[in-house]
């Protein structure tokens, strides 16, 4: 054990987003009466992402002969991110010549219901490019833990940390913290590991060589209690068993004993679900509120004299990703905090479209339905800003979904205030119990300078508790500020929604659901 460590309660931890990607095997047929037989036909791929400022060659397929079908038989396999737009160019080659060129991104391919696009390049020729999730065995298992302690004295308030070791070499270790628990202000029961990890994260699949850390620290202390520096397999063995601690030179401790509640489950991961059916139901809700300013002003944050507008921006960088996923391509659109008419208050939830069906068709409908509100004489910009009815709404519709194949996503556009705390925390708690995650993104520079009521939305590591001492089940809410990265749409968008893979994957996992609707 390394007692130099920060151990501090702010301690800063990897994330779980960092674990290694998921990866997925790209299979290419090609449909052409104009293909002839006594020809030669390959593919040459490229892939340019947000990681590259260059496209990156997959190489090329063997040649194979002309004719009206060519079934390619070399794949490539490629590293899959959800948040990222990863276009993918195709070059189809005559006798190694260039003959066509087709272009796609990963999203379009993954998110399509047969996870497969057709390209066509021609009047008779068409590229069939199919995808499939590519995961190893490794890939395959959790780490889950609960634990007791007993440490001899009722003053000692424990909290533990895990490491991983990032070094390859045997031997020779780098420790980096992923996971800090709460504080255990009741260390005698049972206290759960809320993350199920993946082995591949904790251990590179690794399970009977490479090691983990689990230490533990009083909160009134930055020195150790004592730790635990074993692999998951082993741990696994000491399930329901006395374990004492070890002192940082290896000293046993006798009078600090832990007992461990461990196991590997099956690990399914977010291209597992979506390969099975599930999709994702994208939901907005936008800020109408007079801190925006008049749309009608130059410096307003809906500006009708900017094209596009910060909100138009915002809209545009996230709702093209999540869109992939949308096999119907209909978006409950809301907006918040204005006066409709005659009305002699703002109106908290209301339809962007001014129509009794709040769906809006395709993302560019979502953008034109939004321009033409701004500029709708009758709706007056006001206030105050409320969260809680737009939440409530949203969760609502996430419930009515039958057999938990659809998971949805709300992204609240706001330029930061809001006035219903204890409602809008009560209402993220609920939120939490179903399929839904919520994307807060910060427009324009807030006054109190960095949207901190927006940061303690985003709970990342203490869980929101509502006004009936109800803790949150998970975290559901991931905080964005526009404001530094607009001018860069694809970070954005990285931003946004790196974190929704993991809610889903943990919401699943938390019900018991499997792939396809089963009981896990």
């Amino acid at each position: 054990m390394n007692s130099n460590d920060d151990v501090s309660q702010n301690i800063k931890t990897s994330s779980v987003t960092d674990q290694p990607k998921e990866k997925i095997e790209l299979f290419f047929t090609l449909t052409d009466s104009n293909c002839a037989p006594n020809r030669n036909y390959a593919l040459a791929a490229e892939i340019l992402t947000k990681k590259s400022s260059e496209k990156l060659s997959l190489g090329k397929t063997n040649q194979k002969n002309g004719g009206s079908k060519i079934d390619f038989d070399k794949t490539f396999v490629i590293d899959y991110y959800f948040e990222m737009k990863q276009t993918l160019n195709i070059k189809i080659l005559q006798d190694d010549q260039p003959f066509a060129e087709v272009e796609t991104t990963v999203g379009k391919i993954m998110g399509s219901k047969n996870k497969g696009v057709n390209l066509s390049y021609s009047t008779t020729g068409s590229l069939r490019v199919q995808g499939t999730p590519k995961v190893a065995v490794a890939d395959n298992k959790n780490f889950v833990m609960s634990l007791k302690v007993n440490f001899g004295s009722s003053n000692i308030k424990p909290y533990f940390l895990i490491k991983r070791n990032l070094s390859s070499k045997q031997n020779e270790f780098n420790w980096d913290c992923v996971y800090k628990s709460e504080v255990l202000e009741n260390p005698n029961l049972n206290t759960y590991l809320p993350k199920a990890l993946t082995t591949q994260f904790l251990c590179n699949g690794n399970i009977d060589s490479q090691p983990i850390q689990i230490e533990f620290y009083d909160k009134n202390s930055k020195n150790p209690i004592g730790g635990i520096c074993n692999t998951l397999s082993k741990l696994v063995e000491m399930n329901g068993k006395n374990v004492f601690l070890t002192s940082p030179t290896g000293t046993v401790l006798d009078n600090k004993v832990v007992i461990l509640d461990t196991k590997f489950t099956k690990h399914y991961s977010f291209l597992d679900y979506i390969n099975e059916g599930t999709q994702i139901s994208t939901m907005v809700a936008i800020d109408f509120t007079a801190s925006n300013g008049h749309p009608n002003e130059e410096d307003s944050l809906h500006s009708v004299k900017k094209n596009p507008n910060l909100y138009e921006m915002a809209l545009y960088s996230c709702c093209s990703i999540l869109s992939n996923y949308d096999h119907d391509q209909l978006y409950p659109v809301f907006g918040y905090g204005a006066k409709i008419g005659n009305m002699p208050t703002a109106h908290h939830c209301f339809p962007v479209n001014m129509t009794e069906d709040v769906n809006i068709s395709k993302v560019e409908g979502i953008l034109e339905a939004y321009r033409k509100l701004i500029q709708n004489p009758s709706i007056k910009f006001y206030g105050p800003t409320h969260f809680s009815p737009i939440i409530k709404t949203c969760t609502q519709l996430a419930k009515n979904v039958k057999n938990f194949r659809t998971y949805s996503i709300l992204t609240i556009l706001t330029d930061g205030l809001m006035n219903d705390w204890d409602d809008s925390v009560d209402a993220i708690v609920e939120a939490a119990k179903h399929p839904l995650s919520i994307i807060i993104i910060g427009i324009g520079k807030d006054s109190d300078e960095g949207f901190p009521e927006m940061r303690l939305l985003d709970s990342d590591h203490n869980k929101l508790v509502n006004s009936n001492g109800e803790k949150a089940i998970r975290d559901v809410v991931q905080f964005v500020e526009f404001e530094k990265l607009k001018n860069d749409p694809k970070i954005l968008s990285e931003k946004v929604l790196e974190e929704i893979p993991h809610q889903l994957e943990e919401f699943f996992r938390i019900k018991g659901i499997a792939p396809g609707g089963k009981n896990i």
